[in-house]
């Protein structure tokens, strides 16, 4: 039975206008709908799709998340009232270091009920293809939004104005309540005011009144966002690069709610980067895109990456899109190399934990049924136990140590004693020893013991399981177990 996962309340309403706009020629009539990029920063012709109207781009520093983001702000030509017109130049510049050339980036752009094509090209020092872009208003906000006020050039002599010179615009009651919702702070005013093209937010509370030269980090990215949100008009292409800077989790799930409410209400199609969990688990599946890129230049561009797939992706240590809970450390052993020998690419999606007894096992499991857990888990139970609510069985009959002492032949065995680099007649007088104690939880130990020092007791029972789980087990049997597991990694 496959565990249903939690959806986020405030995806229904987008994935529902969504799901009915795409399927007609109505709803986001303005669509970037992919971006090709051949001959640039290492991209050697990958195709980036984006399958619903707020979409995060994943992977590591250095992946191409930020060339796919400026790519996609090169798509449109603004309108002399709405956004700005980004070229290619304005991002990919030559420089004393590069040379920008043989380049070809290709979009495909819905508009209605049509799908057109366009390319940008610089063959050598000219970019062809500029005037063929449709208009579309366009936003882009990099990282440099979090650099603190301080340190930009020109800011300095604003902050030591006695009386500030210039004009500040309110934002209006619904912005400022908007700000309020994702940093979960009551503003009582809010505004941006301008001096010598120099903007500074300025915020109020109960506390008072103060300026991004006194924000935290977060609360000025976000004022910053919001009042490019008021200025995005209906259609526009709205693009953040990390768009968790400095936010914490909460604020970062409250941010993503507003975006979704934002692009449903008006149409605007959003094109994040990211490199947090927490925002990509707000999105469903079909909006999240992983970009890896390997040694040799090219990259792989995953859809649909759960969110602790894509933690592990960019992490040394697994983050487990799910929780196996078995019995003991020997089931453990046997579960690991069921799934190493059937679907090794899946291994590092699961983790395995022994919780102790059977009645522990279908307690998770029954949790795990009800989504009543914090992740996504499995009880996997011993052969010789009745099927449960949130568990599935172990192959065979028996216990694992009963079950695979008793599967395993003469050849079997000195493929073990092989992998032990032990002689296979002191393997199997072990053997023997071992199976005539009635606790067969202490098979393994005994085998090692007889065996000598150098011999360890899990290496015993690793060697063993591994063998029987690629020799021995009907390969029906341990691939109807595997892919038991698998469903439950399927969303």
């Amino acid at each position: 039975m496959s565990i249903p996962r939690k959806t986020p309340p405030t995806l229904s309403p987008l994935t529902h206008e969504w799901n009915t706009a795409r399927n007609t020629a109505r709803g986001w009539p303005q669509f970037l709908e992919a971006v090709h990029i051949d001959g640039l920063r290492g991209w050697n012709g990958e195709t980036i799709e984006f399958r619903f109207p707020v979409v995060a781009v994943a992977g590591e520093n250095g992946a191409g998340k930020s060339t796919v983001l400026k790519v996609a702000a090169a798509a449109y030509v603004a309108n002399q009232e709405d956004g700005l017109t980004f070229y290619p130049d304005d991002f990919f510049p030559n420089t004393p270091w590069e040379s920008v050339e043989g380049v070809s980036l290709g979009y495909q752009i819905r508009r209605g009920s049509s799908v057109n094509n366009l390319t940008l090209r610089k063959p050598t020092k000219r970019w062809r293809g500029m005037p063929d872009r449709f208009q579309r208003p366009v936003f882009f906000l990099d990282i440099s939004r979090t650099q603190p006020i301080n340190t930009l050039v020109g800011y300095g002599k604003i902050a030591k104005e006695l009386n500030f010179p210039g004009d500040i615009t309110p934002f209006s009651d619904s912005d400022r309540a908007l700000l309020s919702r994702i940093m979960n702070k009551s503003y009582t005013a809010s505004g941006m005011a301008k001096y010598e093209n120099k903007q500074v937010g300025v915020l109020t509370t109960d506390a008072g009144e103060y300026s991004n030269f006194h924000q935290g980090a977060g609360e000025d990215a976000t004022a910053d966002l919001v009042a490019l949100l008021r200025s995005a008009p209906m259609q526009s292409l709205v693009i953040i690069d990390e768009v968790e800077a400095s936010l914490h989790p909460r604020a970062q799930r409250r941010l993503m709610a507003e975006l979704f409410a934002i692009s449903k209400e008006r149409k605007i199609q959003f094109i994040l980067s990211t490199h947090s969990a927490t925002i990509l688990e707000q999105l469903p599946t079909e909006a999240r895109v992983y970009i890896q890129a390997q040694r040799k230049g090219s990259r792989n561009i995953i859809y649909g990456v759960t969110p602790e797939f894509a933690m592990s992706l960019m992490d040394d240590i697994d983050h487990p899109e799910l929780t196996l809970y078995c019995e003991d450390e020997q089931a453990q052993t046997l579960v690991d190399a069921l799934i190493s020998q059937e679907m090794p690419e899946t291994r590092n999606r699961v983790a395995i934990i022994p919780v102790g007894a059977a009645s522990t096992v279908k307690t998770l499991g029954e949790l795990a049924s009800k989504d009543k857990l914090p992740s996504r888990s499995l009880g996997i139970l011993d052969g010789d136990q009745k099927e449960s609510a949130g568990c599935i069985l172990l192959p065979g009959s028996q216990a694992p140590e009963k079950e695979v002492f008793s599967a395993l032949d003469e050849a079997a065995w000195e493929k073990v004693a092989n992998r032990l680099d032990v002689r296979v007649a002191d393997l199997l007088e072990a053997v023997d020893d071992a199976r005539q104690i009635v606790n067969h939880h202490a098979w393994a130990r005994k085998v090692a013991e007889r065996l000598g020092p150098r011999v360890r007791v899990g290496r015993v029972w690793e060697d063993i399981a591994s063998v029987w789980s690629k020799e021995v087990i009907d390969p029906a049997e341990r691939t109807a177990f595997v892919e038991a597991i698998l469903q439950h990694l399927i969303e």
